[in-house]
């Protein structure tokens, strides 16, 4: 059997080379060059794996303007056997709902020809985006299970018509096993992308590229496009600089080491002794004012409900559901409504007086023992069922792995508007829900809306929001609902799960996060780093480039392709601050920079820092918070 494999793709603009016009403070576009999305690149080179094991051949697919070909013909390069792109003006301002829909009246073109596809690749998201839902979009639309966030896939039985595959979670590692034909999105840790030979090349240039209209494909009118789309952007800005902190030249590592600690213990930043080690106070309660304020902005008219899916694993909440009731409560306050929380699974009971704690008014719950592992499928089809029987307003999900997983699939369902990765929730004078969110690495912020559909739905990072001061006690409305499920019907097995103690770094809930970049030389450097966390009790994080160099795992990278992270402290040493690796630590409470170059981006979003020589001011530092009684060890 000759498999058929699909992968999809998307040119993307290189954020490394976009600038901004000190003049109007916008976004110089004009000769930015467009490259394959990151990912992507893995998700062929996956492809072309199973080919080289296994024989295969490999369609790729785009959805652009014409100058996407080029991607297209450096997928050709690398080996794929054809491509196709769609192209269409019809298709200009798709949000990722119509693309997907898009995307899949394609592929039942391509299908005419090559007969049905066995497997469906992806990159994990899209950097101009990071919505991260047309791979499970478009696998909804075809019927195919989905694995997303793969990092190994681990055995492919064809003749039993089977894959498992390892997929990364916020916890952990999963080992999934779904039936063929089957869909993956594939991280960077799953392989690294082969380069081009001048055979490949060759026949790039000659290779046709089949060119697909809205008619070829025979797409609705109404479902493709800016008309065919529930989002669009309403507005975008290129954030303000910040305003710099303080920085010392260093002269004396020891009087340096000495400053910083005097500053940080000036604004209680190594948080307060108390038995058994330190804390800090992480949550601001609001004062009267503060609510009065929000009781005034209340939009006249018809609402809906704000829900907030509590996201859970085995009845212990993730941080960023109570982040998420926060926000919940003060939108309900907006529209007059409730705030209410979704939990799913079996055994949640104590995850459900949780959610009352943290401010929820109403629970909605579905209990089942095929709900107590997530599962894209299983999850979707109550997600779906509660949401079309109680019209919500907004849905807010939490940004982590199984929470985007789960949002690019329930919107694709119900047929609504995603909001990415947003940054700031707000609502406008007429009660219409805006999400905002980083563009581009964070060189643009972008305000996007969704008024024809609802509810609307947005994903949020953790660490973004303000937790809320939990309330012991409380107690609201809960509603109990049941929907069918079967499990021979259910096509996502959970082979194993290897908990995050075992599989990484545990960034994501990590108050002291110490980062290195590639100003430490070496892998091996990695160790001074190692024992500035020791004594603070804190994570080691890096960039994205000493990650690709091999210097450290990726479990540890901060940034726009990894984790993000808003420590109570983050020490960043010997970074640079490319605008990837800021937008996914630059919320942390304070940040501390240590870097011989006065010029480093990164202290102009540093609160303090010092020029100098690492290998000099870390050990220093090392000695001082010990002298002053503050190390954690």
């Amino acid at each position: 059997m000759t498999l058929n494999i699909l992968v999809c793709i998307k040119q993307v603009p290189d954020t490394n080379d976009m600038r901004i016009d000190p003049k109007t403070n916008n976004l110089i576009r004009e000769g930015v060059p467009a490259v394959v999305n990151p990912t992507d690149l893995n998700a062929i080179e996956e492809a072309l794996r199973f080919k080289d094991a296994f024989g295969a051949k490999v369609s790729v697919l785009s959805m652009g303007p014409p100058q996407a070909e080029q991607s297209l013909r450096e997928a050709i390069a690398m080996g794929a056997d054809e491509a196709y792109l769609l192209t269409d003006r019809a298709f200009g301002g798709a949000d990722t709902l119509a693309t997907s829909y898009a995307l899949w009246k394609a592929s039942q073109k391509i299908e005419e020809s090559n007969g049905k596809t066995d497997f469906l690749f992806f990159g994990k998201v899209a950097i101009d985006g990071e919505t991260g839902q047309v791979g499970p979009g478009l696998s909804v639309r075809m019927g195919y299970p989905v694995i997303t966030y793969t990092s190994k896939t681990c055995d492919i039985d064809l003749q039993n018509k089977f894959i498992e595959a390892e997929r990364r979670v916020d916890d952990g590692v999963e080992r999934v096993r779904v039936p063929i034909p089957c869909a993956l999105t594939i991280t960077e840790a799953t392989n690294e992308p082969r380069q081009p030979t001048i055979d490949g090349l060759i026949r790039a240039k000659k290779a046709k590229i089949t060119l697909l209209n809205k008619d070829a494909v025979n797409a609705d009118p109404k479902r493709i496009g800016l008309g065919g789309s529930p989002t669009y952007v309403k507005k975008v800005v290129v954030p303000p600089p910040k305003k710099k902190g303080e920085v010392l030249v260093s002269k004396d590592p020891k009087e340096s080491a000495k400053w910083l600690v005097d500053k940080l213990v000036q604004i209680g930043a190594f948080g307060k002794k108390v038995s058994g080690g330190v804390i800090s106070d992480q949550v601001a309660v609001p004062v009267p004012d503060q609510q009065s304020q929000i009781e005034q902005q209340r939009i006249a008219g018809e609402h809906g409900d704000v829900w907030v899916y509590v996201e859970q694993r085995y009845g212990q909440a993730s941080r960023v559901a109570w982040e998420l009731m926060g926000e919940g409560k003060r939108l309900a306050k907006i529209y007059g409504t409730k705030v209410c929380g979704i939990v799913l699974g079996s055994d949640v009971t104590e995850v459900i007086k949780e959610s009352y704690e943290y401010g929820a008014d109403k629970v909605y719950s579905i209990e089942s023992p095929l709900l107590k592992d997530y599962r894209n499928e299983t999850y979707g089809k109550a997600m779906t069922y509660l949401s079309n029987k109680y019209h919500p307003e907004v849905i807010l999900m939490g940004g982590t792995f199984n929470g985007r997983d789960l949002a690019g699939v329930l919107a694709t369902l119900i047929e609504t508007g995603l909001i990415a990765d947003c940054t700031s929730l707000d609502v406008d004078d007429k009660g219409g829900f805006n999400g905002t969110r980083p563009d581009f690495g964070g060189k643009e912020m972008s305000t996007i809306v969704c008024p024809k559909n609802k509810p609307t739905m947005a994903s949020v990072r953790t660490r973004v929001m303000k937790m809320p001061p939990k309330v012991i006690g409380v107690s609201g409305e809960l509603v109990k609902e049941a929907v069918d499920l079967n499990e021979d019907a259910v096509k996502e097995k959970i082979v194993s799960f290897t908990p995050m103690e075992k599989a990484g770094a545990q960034l994501e809930v990590s108050d002291i996060i110490v980062s290195g970049g590639r100003g430490l030389g070496s892998g091996k450097n990695f160790g001074l780093l190692e024992d500035l966390a020791t004594v603070l009790g804190a994570k080691v994080g890096a960039t994205r480039a000493v990650v690709y160099l091999g210097w450290i795992p990726k479990e540890n990278q901060i940034g726009q392709t990894g984790i993000t992270v808003r420590a109570r402290l983050y020490f960043a040493i010997g970074l640079s601050g490319a605008v990837q690796h800021l937008v996914g630590m630059e919320n942390s409470d304070t940040i501390v920079a240590i870097n011989k170059d006065p010029e480093a981006p990164i202290f102009g979003v540093a609160h303090y820092g010092i020029v100098g020589d690492l290998f000099q001011i870390v050990p220093a530092l090392i000695d001082e918070i010990k002298a002053r009684g503050l190390a954690r060890t």
